[in-house]
Formats: structure tokens, C-alpha cells, sequence
């Protein structure tokens, strides 16, 4: 089996003495969590009866990215599927036929059922749950336990104050792993260039240092800071095909306002006009805005949360509309994934839409439970114009050529 040099003489040097905690600093792609499973699936391997406790933030995560990097290390090792096993009845276990396990568990749930004689336990991207998490997994650790801790460094966090030495932290880059793909070195590589010499606070940089350096760093500032004003005639005489989008409030029990924004794509502009906005509307009113807008075979990329596809069938009831309606992606880091595709464009508001400009001065990131994150406000034009784009970034050449 192929090793990640680097880590392997870190972990090894650790091992020996006998340090409790080592923890993995690094940008993306920079082989931390699978130098972790090699040396896991090793030690299951040479020393008979091992249990590894891994914890990680979601199922997704641990199907998607542990479950797929075990069984290329197994692959790798000449593993022919009886070395190690994948159970999925009772909980989900990986079984060797050494007797030795990994058992799993996901951050925020009760770990006191476990006994406490595990020899390893690994925190999987560890960043993204609190040390609450940490604290309750650790008692399940057995005499001489050794825990290791993985993640992509957002921002100095719990791990840092809590569990950082003087030498047991290993900061790592895309450039340690030699076993990185041409395509995601490359995709990096542009990443690096972008941001190596720009502003502090920019998106650029703040990915450079995160991503490519591995080093802590924050983001401060707008989340939009390429926008500006344009006159009302620059959106509604533009040939450009138009999108709509939805941002619903929660009917009966918030005071967000329900939002339908208009939308433009240019190669590298967005010309974005606010059609509605109100937190004392209703049906009604939404369905004579809606009714009010020249029909061009539109897309209308609705909100799915509060009730969101019932009310789109009540509007449908009250106007007949003949727009191709579509429902937004959602998911797990969407929201800062759409702000990161939509950083390259500059975002050309007409003079009217004052919410939506109001949205662009104090949308922001800030930190909250230890992770960088868009503020949870002033976002409600924002939130469709990522349904908007991501819909829009999927349909077909011809189809967003108008034809």
C-alpha cells in the first residue's frame, strides 16, 4: 500500500510517544482524512481486536467520502472483500477479519451506550460540530486511547484551545499529496493564482488561505460586494432571457417577507429587479404581480420551504400562469456553495428594487458555532437568486438563448 509519507512519519512519530491527540490542519484535497483511514485500516489489520470509534457529521458524509476512501485503501492493500467488511444491520460496522471494528457514530448524537474500550477515535471533518460532540465521544475511550482530529481550517476553533500542543498539529497542502488527480491539481492551482495577491477580506484570498495554504483564516465584509445600481430600462429592455424566483416568508410564524425577483444572466453581469416584496401580502397580491409580467416562456424557480409547493398551486389556481415551474435545490452547504458561484459575476440591480439593494449592503458573513457563515438575515432577494442561477446554470445552450 502506497502511503502519504508525510503523514505517516507525523502519525508514526506520535505514536511513539504516546501523545493523546494529533490533530490534522490542512487545505482541500490534502490527503488528511484518508493518511487517517490508511493508518486505522493498518493497525485493524496488524493488531487483532483493535476498535476504532469514527465520528462524523452526517450520513452523507460518511457513505460519500469515508465509506468510498476504505474501500480504495482496501483495494489497494490487495483486500478482496473478506479483510474488511461493511455491515449495515444493527448500525453500521466495519468488521476485519482480524477482529478488529470501526464502529461510527454522527456528531450531536448519545454516545454513552458505547463502552469505553475503544483504542482509536477519529474525528472526521471535525469542524463542522461542536466540542459538546467531542467531550461525549471521548468517554468512550479505553486506557491509552489515541484520538485524532481532521479538518479543513475555517477558522481557529475548539480544537485549537482545547486539544493543540506545542508539536501535535500537522498542517498540510494539496502539494503533500502526491496522489492527487492532474484535474483537481489543476483546479487548485487556479485557485492559489487567484487569490495569492488579493485584498484581504476578498472571497479570493480568503479560498487561497483556506483552501490551497491550509492555514486559519476568516472572511469578513459582503457576501455581494460586486453590485451597483442601474436604471429599471437596462432589465426590462434586455433581450437576455429572464428567470424568476421565489423566496417565501414563513406564512404564520416569522415576519420574513415573501419575495419574487426577476433575473438576467449575462456572461458577467446578473441584472436582477424586485417584483415583490412584502411581509403583509398574501396570494392574492403575489398572483397579480406574478399576472402582471409578460409572458416569455419563463422558468419560476420556487422556495420549497413554508408550504412552498401549495402555494405555488394556489397562485397556478388564480391566474392560470403558464410559466415552467421548477423547485429549488437545496441541500447541505448549498448556500455557501451558490455564494461562491455567484462571486464572479457583478450583480446590476435596477434603481427600484430597494429592498433588494438594501439586501446588498448588510448581507455578510460572520462566524457562528465555530464555522464561517452567511448571516441569517437579509437574504431574501439573495435566496432567490441562487435558486435562480442554479437553475439557470443547468439548462441547455438553446434554452437560455431563448429559443
Amino acid at each position: 500500500m502506497e502511503l502519504l509519507k508525510l503523514h505517516h512519519d507525523f502519525i508514526t512519530r506520535h505514536r511513539k510517544n504516546g501523545t493523546p491527540f494529533i490533530i490534522f490542519q490542512g487545505g482541500r484535497r490534502s490527503g488528511k482524512t484518508v493518511s487517517i483511514l490508511q493508518f486505522l485500516y493498518m493497525e485493524s489489520l496488524t493488531h487483532p481486536g483493535t476498535r476504532t470509534l469514527i465520528v462524523t457529521d452526517t450520513y452523507a458524509r460518511l457513505k460519500e467520502s469515508i465509506f468510498q476512501d476504505l474501500i480504495m485503501i482496501n483495494r489497494s492493500a490487495g483486500g478482496d472483500g473478506r479483510r474488511m467488511r461493511i455491515h449495515f444491520t444493527g448500525g453500521t460496522r466495519v468488521l476485519f477479519e482480524t477482529g478488529s471494528d470501526f464502529a461510527f457514530v454522527y456528531a450531536g448524537r448519545d454516545v454513552r451506550g458505547y463502552a469505553s474500550n475503544f483504542h482509536y477515535i477519529f474525528f472526521n471533518e471535525c469542524i463542522q460540530y461542536d466540542a459538546r460532540t467531542a467531550r461525549e465521544a471521548l468517554k468512550a475511550a479505553g486506557p491509552g486511547c489515541q484520538v485524532f482530529f481532521d479538518y479543513n481550517p475555517y477558522t481557529r476553533f475548539w480544537v485549537n484551545d482545547l486539544y493543540e500542543t506545542a508539536d501535535n498539529k500537522l498542517i498540510t497542502t494539496y502539494h503533500d499529496n502526491p496522489f492527487l488527480s492532474d484535474f483537481v491539481r489543476r483546479e487548485l492551482d487556479r485557485t492559489a493564482a487567484a487569490g495569492k495577491d488579493a485584498a484581504p477580506g476578498t472571497m479570493e484570498r480568503y479560498l487561497y488561505e483556506v483552501e490551497c495554504r491550509g492555514i486559519d483564516s476568516t472572511l469578513s465584509g459582503l457576501c455581494f460586494p460586486r453590485h451597483k445600481a442601474v436604471p429599471d430600462e437596462e432589465y426590462h429592455a434586455s433581450p437576455l432571457m429572464e428567470v424568476l424566483a421565489c423566496d417565501w416568508g414563513a406564512l404564520h410564524a416569522t415576519a420574513d417577507p415573501d419575495v419574487i425577483c426577476g433575473f438576467r444572466f449575462a456572461s458577467d453581469a446578473i441584472y436582477c429587479h424586485e417584483y415583490y416584496y412584502s411581509r403583509e401580502g398574501g396570494d392574492a397580491e403575489m398572483a397579480a404581480c406574478l399576472g402582471s409580467i409578460p409572458f416569455r416562456r419563463q422558468y419560476l424557480v420556487y422556495d420549497t420551504a413554508t408550504e412552498g409547493a401549495g402555494r405555488i398551486r394556489s397562485l397556478f389556481a388564480r391566474t392560470g400562469l403558464r410559466f415552467h415551474f421548477s423547485p429549488a435545490r437545496k441541500g447541505a452547504g448549498s448556500i455557501l456553495t451558490g455564494i461562491r458561484n455567484l462571486q464572479p459575476y457583478e450583480l446590476r440591480i435596477t434603481a427600484s428594487s430597494r429592498h433588494f439593494l438594501e439586501e446588498m449592503e448588510n448581507y455578510r458573513f460572520i462566524q457562528k458555532n465555530d464555522t464561517l457563515q452567511p448571516v441569517d438575515d437579509w437574504n431574501h432577494c439573495c435566496d432567490a437568486l441562487r435558486y435562480a442561477f442554479d437553475l439557470w446554470s443547468m439548462l441547455p445552450a438553446q434554452r437560455k438563448n431563448g429559443k
